[in-house]
């Protein structure tokens, strides 16, 4: 009998380091690529409030819904970050 998998795990199955060092990892790519995979976190948490807003989960689903544009906006700010630098990528 195979172990059944969490809905919710605790760790990023395919990265074995700590969450820090994922933070850290992320933290040092490029930051158009930072950019994206915010938006990709961003789109994730509104679909979750979607659905939670749908299954009458309108507390759970309005935080999620402000989480997700929160994140959105984090990834404005670091596009713009980009958008800054990526003139001296090249250079080195």
């Amino acid at each position: 009998m195979s172990e059944e998998k969490p809905k919710h795990p605790l760790l990023v199955e395919k990265y074995s380091g700590s969450l820090e060092e994922l933070a850290l990892d992320i933290k040092n790519m490029r930051y158009d690529k930072v950019a994206e995979f915010l938006g990709y976190l961003a789109a994730q948490f509104k679909e979750e409030a979607d659905k939670d807003s749908t299954n009458q989960k309108i507390k759970l689903g309005s935080k999620l819904y402000s989480a997700s544009e929160y994140i959105f906006r984090s990834q404005e700010e670091i596009d713009s970050a980009w958008n800054i630098c990526k003139r001296y990528m090249n250079k080195k």
